[in-house]
């Protein structure tokens, strides 16, 4: 854990991690929302349907869900970072292929802020109710330094 992480952690409040994990959990369906619908489009596709003639949809609800990513991006890392690092990723998530790889970067950081509070995440995040109220966020070391 660098130091970087070990800062993250004592700024965090139970609260701001509960919104954290919640930002988080929204990014990870946002992330596969896109996903399935382009796969699902690209199988239609492949099986015959006339699908590539008018992509019309697929584009509109792309552009949708990368606005309502954007918007858990910014809230993600005005509650982590910076909030001027929000906006610019933020805005950054609106297009459909630079979107992808945004929420992964976001994604990415969410969990390490997670693990470096010593939450457990999974594969889809980690529900809010799961850290309680009087969450410790440093827990104490009980290792000896060895001095």
């Amino acid at each position: 854990m660098s130091d970087y992480d070990d800062e993250l952690t004592t700024t965090l409040s139970a609260a701001d991690l509960r919104r954290v994990a919640r930002y988080h959990r929204w990014l990870v369906a946002v992330l596969l929302a896109q996903l399935g619908l382009w796969f699902a489009y690209l199988f239609l596709g492949c099986m015959g349907f006339n699908v590539f003639d008018n992509a019309r949809l697929p584009v509109i609800l792309t552009f949708i869900l990368g606005a309502v990513g954007g918007i858990y991006t910014f809230l993600l890392y005005a509650t982590i970072k910076r909030p001027i690092v929000g906006i610019v990723l933020g805005l950054a998530a609106f297009f459909p292929c630079l979107g992808i790889l945004v929420f992964l970067v976001v994604n990415g950081t969410a969990a390490v802020v997670l693990r470096a509070a010593g939450v457990k995440v999974g594969m889809l995040g980690v529900h809010p109710d799961a850290i309680p109220e009087d969450y410790d966020v440093l827990p104490e070391d009980d290792e000896d330094p060895g001095w």
